[in-house]
């Protein structure tokens, strides 16, 4: 039985494009495990970041701890204000400009 030359041309082009398309499988393949890769990649990152998003929450909280600022204030030569240095204002019409001039009197003497 012998085989015409024609079929063997078509299967030889048979076998070549099984071949492309193997490769083409396999490279195929290859992409989406490269891009997965960099999927995950991508994911750890992002968790690392919220990690430490999460520690420097804490650390904004602990540092805004009231003893935590008092004694940051001490530190620093901040003292609490002796009764002869507090200013009260009774009435507060316009606000801002009461205020003001109240502190200025009490800070210049004037």
């Amino acid at each position: 039985m012998s085989i015409s030359r024609k079929d063997r041309n078509k299967m030889l082009c048979a076998i070549i494009l099984i071949g492309i398309l193997m490769l083409l499988v396999v490279s195929i393949k290859a992409y989406s495990t490269k891009l997965q890769f960099e999927i995950n990649s991508t994911q750890k990152r992002i968790q690392d970041c919220e990690r430490q998003i999460q520690n420097l929450q804490v650390k904004i909280r602990s540092a805004n701890n009231i003893n935590n600022l008092e004694a940051r204030a001490l530190e620093m030569g901040l003292i609490y204000p002796d009764f002869s240095q507090i200013v009260y204002l009774h009435e507060a019409g316009s606000g801002g400009s009461e205020l003001a001039l109240a502190l200025k009197e009490t800070v210049y003497g004037q």
